[in-house]
Order: structure tokens, then C-alpha cells, then sequence
């Protein structure tokens, strides 16, 4: 049987949850103090970790999505694999939801590329008439202190495509360090992006 706290840090989890699933928040930060502001949860043992959130997605999906989130994160990873045979040269790895099952409609299909800079890869794109926007995230590897790295963002029928990009050195052999669980990001390669679709 829960506590009452428990209980509350479990709700949270669920709304959080709902914000990033149904409502697009891609912050889990930002989600979690969404949710606990509108469950009046102020105290520390009431916030979940991110861990319990990325569970309580992957529950949501399971009560309310069964039927339709399957085919979504298929065509998710439909595009994760055009893009990866496209971008080849770059060496891309897959990541973030749709490696992780947990696709929304408001998901992006998130690729780790290495390049020698950014400029080589908008030189790419813009060679193939694609258009895209630049923006740069913070990532940190290991533990070293984080720096802001660029990301190209294009869309593939309506898909958002998240091109993260890392310089080709010796840092790229490393996974970059995940903001939802504080270890290496899970990332994947063309051929376990092509299994994952051959076991839909």
C-alpha cells in the first residue's frame, strides 16, 4: 500500500507524463515542475525521477495508445532509417523516443552525426533542396562540462528530424550524457534501427 506521499509523487509521474506525451513538453525538468505546481506537490519526495516518467510514458502508451502509438512509432523509424541511409557519410546514430518507444505525435526523430562542422552538413542539405533551421543544445559528455553543440532541424512528411552534430574525433566513439537519465544515451546504429523495424 503507497503513502499519501508516495501516492502524489506517483501522480506527478502520471501528469508529467501526459505533458510530455500529450502536450509536447520535451523538458522533463520543466514537465515535472509543470505537474507538481498543478498538483500543489511542493515537497522534494514528491518529485519523481525522470526514470519513473519515462515509465509512466511508456504505461500511458499501454492503457490509452495500444491500438495507434505502434504505427506511429513505425513511421518514426521509417524515417529515422531513410535519413540514416541519406546521411550516411555522417555516421549516424539513432536516439531519443524513437529508439526508446515512447513516440508522440509531437516527437522528433533525434540523429547523433559527426562531421568535421556543421557547416559541411547545411552545405549537404542545402545541395539536396533541403530546407532546415539551426539552433544549438547543450550536451555534456562524460564528465566534462557541458557545451552547446549544433542542431539542424528538417522535416520528412511532416516528421521532425533532430540532426545533432558532434565533431568526427574520438569524442563522437562516445554516446553524449542523457538530461533524462544521467548516463550515456542509448543510441543506435543503421542495422539496429533496421532490426527494430524488422521486428514490428
Amino acid at each position: 500500500m503507497r503513502t499519501p506521499n508516495e501516492e502524489l509523487r506517483n501522480l506527478v509521474a502520471e501528469e508529467a507524463a501526459r505533458l510530455i506525451y500529450e502536450e509536447g513538453f520535451r523538458d522533463y525538468r520543466l514537465a515535472k515542475l509543470r505537474a507538481a505546481e498543478q498538483l500543489g506537490a511542493s515537497t522534494p519526495t514528491a518529485q519523481p525521477t525522470n526514470e519513473e516518467i519515462e515509465t509512466a510514458i511508456h504505461e500511458r502508451i499501454r492503457l490509452f495508445d495500444a491500438d495507434t502509438q505502434p504505427k506511429l512509432l513505425q513511421q518514426h523509424r521509417e524515417v529515422a532509417l531513410e535519413a540514416m541511409d541519406f546521411l550516411q557519410t555522417y555516421h549516424p546514430y539513432l536516439t531519443g523516443a524513437a529508439l526508446e518507444g515512447i513516440t508522440s505525435p509531437h516527437s522528433a526523430v533525434t540523429l547523433l552525426l559527426g562531421a568535421d562542422s556543421a557547416e559541411e552538413v547545411m552545405f549537404f542539405l542545402e545541395d539536396h533542396k533541403i530546407p532546415f533551421q539551426t539552433h544549438d543544445r547543450r550536451v555534456r559528455f562524460g564528465s566534462k562540462k557541458p557545451e552547446y553543440f549544433p542542431l539542424l532541424r528538417f522535416y520528412v512528411d511532416e516528421i521532425e528530424v533532430e540532426l545533432m552534430i558532434f565533431p568526427h574525433n574520438d569524442r563522437f566513439t562516445q554516446a553524449p550524457i542523457s538530461p533524462v537519465t544521467g548516463k550515456a544515451m542509448k543510441r543506435a546504429d543503421r542495422k539496429k534501427v533496421a532490426a527494430l523495424l524488422n521486428q514490428a
